[in-house]
């Protein structure tokens, strides 16, 4: 899934279509200073004619400018006031739910989304499914950042630095026998999951609870949020933790595309 694949539109308007390739292509690497009618017209293989029209009504709507010295367009400050407005409209606090209830009709088990807060993981939505036997955590309730799946997965991708700075350099609270407790056994713990893109919690900060979490990522390709499936440990079979593993993927692939993420292009860096 790529958010940026194109599709042909049913009802093609080819003036839209070339006025909106104008705003591309100023937007493009290399041409900060502009690009006049003549390189418009090549680079659109249109007439000159046809981009004076293009260029006069887009520079009356703000959406480019000319410059007075050069007499060349480039992107106006109307883009920018209304790229502003995007992140407003595309946030952790009005998506779609049905992303998460598709989640938990599938698999029958409850479904969190959590943000990090200082050092616990909160949880910010939730969607349970009936008779469903697990911990009753509640919006807005405070979990483990090392101890869950959710909060191992928001800080996957920190240094060691960034996370002593959260926990200080001290041992980690107990909460089973399963519990992460040393920062040196957590960051293997995260690089772990950075390789292999979810994280796990098998009974670490409940017993009798297992929970499965990948990341949500924002338009900068970063970690601003988890979703977690959360069911009995009875009921977490190795086939069905696989399954999970691949709706999980779609949902938190949605959720990012929703907040502007632009694809997997992540690059990790050694040694974190």
């Amino acid at each position: 899934m790529d958010q940026k694949t194109q599709h042909a539109p049913r009802y093609p308007v080819q003036t839209i279509d070339k006025a909106l390739e104008v705003i591309e292509i100023l937007s493009e690497d290399g041409f900060q200073e502009g690009l006049g009618v003549s390189e418009l017209s090549t680079k659109l293989s249109i007439g000159k004619s046809t981009v004076h029209r293009i260029v006069d009504t887009l520079t009356a709507r703000n959406y480019i400018e000319q410059c007075s010295e050069t007499k060349k367009y480039r992107l106006g400050w109307r883009l920018f006031e209304i790229g502003n407005v995007i992140p407003q409209q595309r946030n952790l606090y009005n998506f779609d739910i049905s992303i998460l209830q598709d989640l938990c009709n599938k698999y029958q088990e409850t479904v969190n989304l959590g943000v990090r807060v200082d050092d616990s993981v909160v949880t910010i939505s939730k969607v349970t499914a009936k008779g469903s036997l697990i911990a009753n955590l509640q919006i807005g309730a405070r979990e483990s950042l090392h101890g869950t799946a959710m909060g191992k997965a928001l800080i996957s991708e920190m240094t060691k630095e960034e996370v002593v700075k959260i926990f200080g350099d001290r041992k980690l609270e107990t909460y089973t026998t399963a519990t992460i407790t040393d920062i040196d056994d957590l960051m293997e713990e995260l690089r772990k999951i950075r390789k292999q893109g979810f994280s796990v919690d098998d009974e670490e900060f409940s017993a009798g609870l297992t929970c499965v979490a990948m990341p949500v990522r924002d338009f900068n390709n970063e970690i601003v949020a988890a979703i977690s499936v959360s069911g009995a440990s009875i009921r977490q079979t190795y086939s069905k933790i696989e399954e999970i593993k691949v709706g999980l993927k779609e949902a938190t692939e949605k959720l990012s595309y929703f907040l502007g993420w632009q694809g997997e292009k992540k690059e990790l860096a050694e040694g974190k």
